[in-house]
């Protein structure tokens, strides 16, 4: 008898599950949330400016290791797609740095190639709901969220996630 109880609820716990999978593919993509942001240079950065292009916007900070890990990637994937229809933005969260000079210090160091946009507040941060960081949002031409990636990325994971568009 327990045995029989047993495998039951595992049926029905697998069936939830699948049934989740199943909404989750069936649910249509989020809409990315539009963000005017000044960036190093104290130009506003807005993502409605890219619109029919496809935005990857990496969220980061300058004490995250694994940030500072992938920033030779992301400039490498930014000079190779210099004449595609992409554009990648960083978002620093500047709301958790000690200060914007930390933040030019950093790019300057990394000679970072792609346009740096500061999230003073953290606003940004919590209208794109991030766990951690670094995260990687990719977004199509038509402004639809279409990959969160979470963690360290590479020109590879890239280039993987652009072609699945």
């Amino acid at each position: 008898m327990k045995q029989k109880l047993f495998f039951f609820f595992l049926l029905f716990a697998l069936c939830i599950t699948c049934s989740d999978e199943i909404k989750a593919k069936n649910q249509p993509m989020e809409k990315a949330s539009d963000f005017t942001i000044p960036s190093l240079s104290d130009e506003a950065i807005s993502l409605s400016d890219f619109r029919g292009q496809i935005v990857i916007v990496n969220f980061w900070t300058t004490w995250c290791n694994y940030c500072q890990e992938e920033m030779t990637d992301l400039n490498k994937f930014t000079n190779e797609n210099k004449a595609q229809n992409i554009v990648l933005i960083g978002v620093n969260v500047t709301s958790s740095e000690n200060s914007k000079n930390v933040v030019s210090h950093f790019a300057k160091q990394f000679n970072l190639s792609f346009p740096i946009g500061l999230d003073l507040t953290g606003k940004v941060s919590k209208d794109y709901h991030l766990m951690g960081i670094p995260t990687t949002i990719i977004i199509d031409q038509k402004g639809i969220i279409r990959n969160k990636l979470l963690g360290p990325v590479t020109n590879e994971m890239l280039h993987n996630a652009i072609s699945q568009l």
